[in-house]
């Protein structure tokens, strides 16, 4: 039988689990595939944790994006078949976690697998490309006049802002805790860099754009955070709370300098616009264009085996990476022994 990662308790890492379990059928409108490689999300770790938008119904599964070659459609499949290199995009249904040798995705949630990418590649941008997409393209129309602060440029998350928004011509801040990180944050495209343990962010922020302030804030770190950075809005400015890597679930900090700047807060998830299919549609076409042309790329941090997978997730919650962590499925690496923690 085929192994799969999952979990009967929630927390950290330590309770996932290998496991054998029988190799399902789709259904109508699914599509089932053998994996390839994976990509692990710092949303992972919340669904673990049930800190989630939504929760695990134990034993669950654990993953959203993975790539693989198509084995099985369900009835009513017509844009896939046989043979097909497909990837995951990342979708709210915790029935359809992607993470071990095989996954059944609805087809509305696969796009094809780009030509000439390598698996750990392919399966690891579409997540942070989709998630950037949405508020940049869809909400604020970033353009070539527009100046973008993106928290947490290193996250992967960040890093897919910061590559989407200078895609889009946009002139792009983003921070860090000290500048460790800062020769990292500039190859993968950030202007400044901006060590939010030393420096005033909003008097940063002011400076960097003559006084003006941002226009477009992805904010994955939010919390304590917010309040730094509300006194340098630019007039009509638009804030997107992506993540709470802070670990805070308040909205912190006084709304005056949101009122004076005329400017909004919207809390944003992905979900609720995948869920629109006409928005859906231009996102995948999109960035699969751009992904084509090279302007939205995969930086990784690291490849794990799969019998590694639960030291890759440890890993993961450690917070040192910089970039995607991906787990390598099909290579010469024994495969883990099923119901066990790590190897």
């Amino acid at each position: 039988m085929p192994i799969i990662l999952q979990f009967d308790q929630t927390g950290g890492p330590q309770n996932l689990r290998f496991r054998d379990v029988p190799l399902p059928e789709p259904n109508a409108g699914e599509v089932r595939y053998t994996v390839e490689a994976f990509a692990l999300n710092r949303g992972d770790l919340f669904w673990l944790a049930d800190t989630y938008y939504n929760s695990p119904t134990l034993p669950a599964r654990i993953g959203q994006e993975a790539c693989g070659i198509v084995d099985s459609v369900g009835s009513g499949v017509s844009e896939f078949k046989l043979g097909d290199r497909v990837c995951s995009l990342v979708q709210e249904d915790g029935r359809y976690c992607v993470n071990g040798e095989f996954a059944v995705t609805p087809a509305r949630y696969l796009v094809p697998w780009p030509d000439g990418l390598a698996a750990e590649h392919a399966c690891a941008l579409w997540s942070q490309a989709l998630t950037s997409y949405y508020p940049f393209v869809e909400l604020a129309k970033v353009g070539p006049k527009a100046t973008v602060l993106v928290t947490a440029g290193s996250s992967t998350s960040g890093n897919g802002a910061i590559q989407m928004a200078k895609l889009l011509g946009a002139r792009v801040l983003t921070t860090s805790r000290t500048l460790e990180k800062r020769d990292f944050l500039s190859q993968v495209g950030a202007d400044v860099v901006i060590a939010t343990e030393t420096e005033d962010l909003a008097d940063r922020m002011r400076r960097e754009t003559g006084g003006r302030g941002v226009d477009v804030i992805f904010d994955t770190v939010a919390g304590s955070l917010i309040p730094r950075y509300l006194e340098g809005l630019a007039p009509n400015a638009r804030v997107y709370l992506v993540g709470a890597l802070d670990g805070k679930f308040d909205l912190c900090g006084s709304i005056v300098p949101l009122i004076r700047a005329g400017a909004s807060i919207t809390g944003f998830s992905l979900y609720n616009h995948n869920r629109i299919d006409e928005q859906l549609a231009r996102a995948k076409a999109f960035i699969a264009r751009a992904i084509t042309e090279k302007r939205l790329t995969a930086v990784l941090d690291s490849i794990f085996s799969f019998s590694d997978a639960i030291k890759a997730y440890e890993y993961l919650a450690s917070g040192r990476q910089r970039g995607k962590i991906v787990v390598r499925v099909r290579d010469s690496t024994p495969t883990p022994r099923a119901d066990t923690a790590s190897r």
